[in-house]
């Protein structure tokens, strides 16, 4: 079996860092689903992991390198019927996965966790995004 590479171990970390905030399922990795994919009527609440960050093993086959990346989290939540926020949906969410921080995991730790409420989108989901430092260990 191949060596899992450098974002698959750092997606690795990460998702066991916020095992059991939302079922496995919910947990998206590199973008949103498109919503007409997944069933809305269950998925009240869901998070999608981004490494916005170019990511090369510029030492390929000398895996003793450091590397230091951002990474960020987005927190989506079922807004009210009339799409407004539900501050104590999205508040609860956010200080469960904020709590979580530092992530240190068996390849990477994650810190200096930065929170920003970025609205309600067209499906009536509220938004919250958080980015983070990522160092390989």
């Amino acid at each position: 079996m191949a060596e899992r590479t450098t974002i698959a171990k750092i997606y690795g970390d990460l998702v066991n860092g916020i095992n059991g905030i939302v079922e496995p399922k919910y947990i998206f990795l590199g973008g949103r689903p498109d919503i007409k994919d997944v069933d809305s009527e269950t998925m009240k609440k869901f998070i999608v992991i981004e490494l916005p960050t170019n990511i090369e093993d510029i030492a390929i086959g000398n895996h003793k390198f450091h590397l230091t990346t951002e990474g960020v989290m987005y927190l989506i939540s079922e807004a009210k019927k009339n799409r407004t926020f539900n501050i104590n949906s999205i508040s609860d969410f956010t200080e469960e996965v904020s709590s979580r921080f530092p992530i240190c995991g068996d390849y990477i730790a994650a810190a200096n966790p930065s929170v920003l409420l970025r609205g309600i989108d067209e499906y009536g989901y509220q938004i919250v995004t958080i980015t983070f430092d990522i160092h390989t260990k």
